[in-house]
This record gives structure tokens, C-alpha cells and sequence, in this order.
């Protein structure tokens, strides 16, 4: 491989030619090209990962094809501006017919474990198209003036062959400039990265994202054209996820879920995803009984942190889903029996 980059260098077509030997399915196992690559992917990337010169580890994570772990959720916001920008991927040719061409650059704002990552990776996906991702821990160099070179090798890379690159983290290296606090290093890397988006090809998709969009350089806003933020989950899309998650011969009872969606709404996908499957290895080692006393020990934990309507309708799907007394579901929710009563009651009236 360092023989085809020397050749491609100097514009051998023979570095081709052994391209295409190395990709070869039936040669050994010794013999791979280049790691983080499958060569059986349909969209074939054909070049070797960048590395850094120190460490020799690659500046990307390529996922080729890439694959989500279940289907995605979003809120009904976040949806409609995924889908208009995959609508515009989808009629490229219709844009560049008028002089126009679709966006470029996209911004995906919002706390951790909202479901960023899992977004750009499902576009990458509808689309049929290589996820590349920078890779921040090789990236960032404690040499001057490395970390920047890392950048554009990475930038050169992804222009390369279409694709869709993920800058994640985007607040690590693209910090607001008047930052008294950071070293002038970083602020070359603003610079790095402006540069580099100007020259971002229309033909590739250029995502980024950030669980501190507050801190990122005005700059670096200002090349963005399209910005989603994602919301903290609500309990509806919380409910569509644990359909997503949903696996055959599932130990956690269904209804369950609502509770926890109640429980868990205003957090994030992640906290839920993590707390089904706490729940799931708890019924499937000590059953039903250990569940229900794990489950129990998350209601009084989160109640906690609930208003009183919160902690009234979590009461209720105690009762209705889990089948709890009516004083063990009250207790658990910290609200009055009374107050319990008088919302089963109305609730039976609806």
C-alpha cells in the first residue's frame, strides 16, 4: 500500500493496477489492503485510509456499507428536515438542471444520546453511500501544526469518492475563536476546517455534531446550510423506539415499556435503550420477580425528579400495566392514594 500511494503520487497508472490486484477476493488474508475498508461493499472505495504519520493509526472510521443496529426515531421536526435533505440528494439532478445543487453542509445540534449519530448514519444508508468518520482520538496530535495536517489528509480523503463524512464532536476542533482558554493551536484548527469546508464538493454530503453548539466559531456556523437541533425524546418517541428495539421472544413485557417511556422521557434514547436491556438481563436471570423489584427500584430513582402530573399518569400505568396495588403504585410515585384514586376513576370515564 505505501508502494500505490508512492505511485499515485506521481501518477503511475501501475498504482491502479495493484489496486486492483490487493482488492482481489481470493488472495489471502495477509495480503488485505488496508483496514477499516470492505472491499465487498457496492460502492468500493478504493484508497487506502490516511494515517497519522506517529502513531499509524487511521484518521477514519470507514463504515462501508454502513448498517444501523435498529430503525431510527426522531420527533416529527427532526424527520421532516432529514427527509427534505435526502429528498434533495435524491433530486440532484433536478437541481443542477436549473443551476442549483443540493446542500453541501448539514448541522446536527442537540444533547448527548439523542440519536445524532444514528441519524447521519441512516442517511448514509438511504442514500447507498460509505459513511466516513473522523476519528478524533488519532486526529488530535500534542505536536504542533500535526493535528491540522491530520485534518486536511482526512478532508482530502472524503472528497475523493462520494460519500457521507461525519465530523462528530465538531466542538473539540472548531472552537469560537475569542476563547481566551484555548491555545493558539486550536485556533489554526478553525481555520483548517473553514478552508476545507469552502472546497467541500456538492457531489459529497458533509455532516457534523455537537452536544455544545454554543461553543462552535460563528464562522464555522455561517458554512452550514442546513441545521437540525434534536430534542430530548417525549414519551411518544420513546414508545416508537422500544418498537424499533423490539427483539423476537422479547423477556420484558410489552406494557413495561410504557412505564419506562414515562419514566424516561426528557432524557435521552440512549439512558432508555440502556435501561430496557438492564431490565432484560434482570428477567432473564432472576425472571419476572427480579424485574419487577429492578423496575421498581427505577420508578422511585426517576419519581424523584418528576412533577406531580408526571408522577400521577406514572402511577396509573403502574397500575394498569404492571398490575401494582394501588398503594404500592402510589408510594412508588410519591403521590397521595387519594390523588390515585380519583385519577383511575376519571380515567375510566374517558
Amino acid at each position: 500500500m505505501r508502494l500505490i500511494r508512492a505511485l499515485r503520487a506521481e501518477h503511475d497508472p501501475l498504482a491502479e493496477v495493484l489496486l486492483k490486484i490487493m482488492s482481489t477476493p481470493e488472495l489471502p488474508s495477509s495480503f488485505a489492503p488496508t483496514r477499516g475498508v470492505k472491499r465487498s461493499s457496492p460502492s468500493g472505495i478504493g484508497h487506502a485510509v490516511p494515517v497519522d504519520m506517529d502513531s499509524r493509526l487511521e484518521l477514519l472510521r470507514v463504515e462501508d456499507p454502513p448498517q444501523l443496529p435498529h430503525e431510527s426515531v426522531c420527533s416529527a421536526g427532526v424527520e421532516t428536515q432529514l427527509q427534505r435533505v435526502l429528498k434533495e440528494r435524491r433530486e440532484v439532478a433536478k437541481l443542477k438542471k436549473l443551476g442549483l445543487e443540493p446542500s453541501r453542509t448539514v448541522l446536527f445540534t442537540g444533547p448527548p444520546g439523542v440519536g445524532k449519530t444514528m441519524a447521519a448514519r441512516r442517511i448514509a444508508v438511504e442514500l447507498g453511500m460509505p459513511l466516513l468518520i473522523l476519528d478524533l482520538a488519532t486526529v488530535v496530535s500534542s505536536f504542533l501544526g500535526k493535528t491540522g495536517n491530520n485534518l486536511k489528509q482526512a478532508f482530502e480523503f472524503a472528497r475523493r469518492q462520494p460519500c457521507v463524512f461525519l465530523l462528530d464532536e465538531l466542538d473539540a476542533v472548531a472552537k469560537h475563536r475569542g476563547d481566551d482558554a484555548d491555545i493558539g493551536e486550536l485556533k489554526r484548527l478553525v481555520t483548517v476546517i473553514l478552508q476545507e469546508m469552502d472546497l467541500w464538493p456538492a457531489d459529497n454530503l458533509l455532516i457534523s455534531a455537537t452536544n455544545h453548539a454554543q461553543l462552535l466559531d460563528p464562522a464555522v456556523w455561517r458554512r452550514f446550510d442546513i441545521t437540525i437541533e434534536f430534542p430530548r425524546p417525549e414519551v411518544q418517541d420513546l414508545i416508537a423506539l422500544s418498537r424499533a428495539i423490539g427483539m423476537k421472544d422479547d423477556p420484558m413485557p410489552a406494557k413495561w415499556h410504557g412505564v419506562l417511556a414515562n419514566l424516561m422521557a426528557g432524557t435521552s434514547q440512549s439512558d432508555y435503550v440502556r435501561q430496557v436491556d438492564r431490565l432484560r438481563r434482570a428477567i432473564v436471570i432472576g425472571g419476572r420477580e427480579e424485574g419487577e423489584r429492578l423496575l421498581t427500584e427505577i420508578v422511585e430513582d426517576r419519581s424523584t425528579q418528576m412533577d406531580k402530573a408526571g408522577r400521577k399518569l406514572l402511577a396509573l400505568s403502574l397500575v394498569r400495566d404492571v398490575d401494582l396495588s394501588q398503594r404500592a403504585a402510589a408510594r412508588m410515585a410519591g403521590i397521595a392514594r387519594e390523588t390515585l384514586r380519583t385519577a383511575l376513576v376519571e380515567d375510566k370515564g374517558l
